[in-house]
């Protein structure tokens, strides 16, 4: 990579109003060898797959097969990045996410569950971890595939700060003991070991959010009754209750002692690594299968079809929905490539990775929409009711519930925009509010000129953002106050991830050299011009806050007009 990639992540250039093309330049690639390795764990993990889970059975019953955790195990998909030396595949986190990508065309539960472990599971908390019994407790169950899992979110919503779940130190200052409930815990029903949040209470740490390692074996936890959920049908999740569960106070992992009670612990960099790198496999992962899936249900509805003598296909619209959705497919392959080929230090790339949860899922859902317009001519049919004609079914009805799960799982499309941009976007103009320079002008290589238009067009919307968010900062001298406007952050945050997700399909366009490509940045492009001038308008001309709070108000009492 070049040096100017070493100073700054593309995403805060392009929030800062310095989209510089040398970051783009050397667009990260995959080598042959590790491609191979990949290509081959996919093939595995497929096989494995396709032989197990019975797809419209599991639709039907809400459950997985009561078998299905020793196959993925016995085939080691529970160490998809566990290093060989433990008995792991050792695969690259990019071939992790094609692994759990293939999965999730095949079925979205297991893959999730594998994503899950990957992501957030106790494994990811190795290289943060000091020497002792709870880094040797972890190596140990990372090497015997112990699934894991985090046990964060609490009936009172996983926004808040604090943590309703306690813990207390014991008399003898030996082990901790928690008390709480966990709701919305992946892998509960089948984890070994959970990482869980609970309020501190007592001590030189009283009401800081403290990180235990519990396994859930001990005396005291009890898994609840599965979730069931819109979508994702037999995904392993579920409630857990934590009463007088003792455990040793050496596993206990120490976020930060600097950090205030006061202070948002998720935001710790280390945490966030782990955070935000976890979303590419729980939800970028399987936000691209699903997009997949969708191409191929268009093509096999589209194949044969006439309509008044014509194809089909060569009508016009219908020939904007395919290539919409093949922008969009390439779009997101782009934004995986970038947050995890991207050479170095995982934490040049957190901003993007962060940006990329809310990116890939909702591109997803607008492939959704679309092929679910296209096949709705026909009639909006459920697969039990193609069958029962003796029509083949198609399986968009399980991909829109899918779909619309991954927009909130790991946080609600909508407050993540906030989080992120309160973060991401607006946190550097309070740190720095100094105007944006410009960086040196670079010409774009490999581009065809339309795209070197569009990338002329990213250049001038980021001027223009970085002066608006400068004067948004300006405007409200205390942090919190710009916070209570979740109108502005909102669409500070989407503009945010737009100008990143067009600039990255610039660069993959400009590194493969491929027609397709081209074809796909540009009317990516395209798209996304249109949704950040709608951004623009709302970061221009912002809702009148006392009029939502009014009607609101009158909406959540009933009342009505005469």
């Amino acid at each position: 990579m070049t040096d100017v990639h070493h100073a700054s992540s593309l995403l805060e250039e392009l929030n800062r109003g310095r989209p510089a093309w040398p970051l783009l330049a050397d667009f990260p690639e995959q080598d042959e060898e590790d491609a191979a390795k990949g290509t081959a764990a996919v093939h595995e993990a497929t096989e494995v797959l396709r032989g197990l889970v019975d797809v419209p059975e599991v639709e039907r019953t809400r459950s997985l097969p009561p078998d299905w955790v020793k196959p993925l195990r016995d085939a080691g998909l529970y160490a998809l990045t566990t290093p060989a030396s433990r008995g792991g595949r050792g695969l690259s986190p990019y071939n992790a996410y094609r692994v759990i990508s293939a999965l999730a065309r095949h079925s979205v539960p297991p893959a999730v569950s594998v994503a899950v472990h990957t992501g957030f599971g106790s494994s990811a908390y190795l290289p943060l971890l000091p020497d002792g019994p709870l880094k040797d407790t972890v190596a140990a169950a990372d090497a015997a595939q112990v699934i894991s899992g985090d046990a964060d979110t609490e009936p009172t919503g996983a926004a808040n700060r604090r943590r309703a779940t306690t813990a207390r130190l014991d008399e003898q200052g030996t082990h901790y003991v928690l008390d709480g409930q966990k709701v919305y815990i992946q892998n509960a029903p089948v984890a070994g070991l959970l990482r869980v949040s609970a309020t501190i209470l007592g001590g030189e740490d009283n009401g800081r959010v403290g990180l235990f390692f519990v396994p859930t074996d001990l005396p005291g936890i009890t898994v609840g009754e599965p979730h069931s959920f819109v979508g994702l049908r037999g995904v392993p999740n579920a409630p857990l209750s934590l009463t007088g569960v003792r455990v040793p106070r050496a596993f206990r992992f120490v976020v930060d002692p600097a950090l205030s009670t006061e202070q948002e612990w998720r935001l710790q960099n280390q945490l966030n690594d782990v955070s935000v790198r976890a979303r590419m496999y729980a939800i970028a992962a399987p936000a691209a299968a699903l997009t997949a899936l969708c191409q191929d249900i268009a093509r096999d509805f589209l194949r044969g079809r006439r309509v008044d003598g014509l194809d089909l296909a060569a009508y016009g619209e219908v020939q904007n929905i395919v290539a919409r959705n093949a922008a969009d497919m390439m779009a997101q392959e782009a934004v995986a490539r970038w947050c995890l080929l991207t050479p170095g230090d995982p934490a040049r790339v957190r901003r993007e990775q962060m940006a990329a949860k809310n990116i890939t899922s909702v591109t997803c859902w607008r492939v959704v929409e679309r092929t679910l317009s296209l096949l709705a001519a026909r009639g909006l049919e459920t697969d039990e009711g193609l069958v029962a004609r003796g029509r083949e079914p198609h399986g968009l009805e399980r991909v829109w519930r899918d779909a619309r799960m991954l927009r909130v799982s790991g946080g609600v499309d909508f407050f993540v925009d906030h989080f992120y941009a309160v973060s991401n976007v607006f946190g550097p103009w309070y740190e720095d509010p100094a105007p944006a320079l410009p960086s040196a002008a670079a010409s774009p290589q490999g581009l065809s000129p339309v795209n070197e238009r569009h990338w002329a067009d990213i250049g001038a919307r980021s001027a223009w953002f970085a002066e608006r968010c400068r004067v948004l900062v300006a405007a409200h001298p205390r942090r919190a106050d710009l916070e209570k406007r979740q109108d502005l952050t909102i669409a500070a945050g989407r503009f945010s991830c737009e100008l990143l997700t067009a600039a990255l399909a610039l660069g993959r366009a400009a590194k493969s050299g491929t027609e397709r490509d081209q074809l796909a940045a540009d009317v990516y492009c395209t798209a996304a011009e249109a949704r950040l001038a709608g951004l623009a308008h709302r970061l221009d001309h912002p809702r009148d806050a006392g009029a939502d709070a009014a009607l609101g108000r009158l909406a959540l009492a009933g009342e009505q007009e005469e």
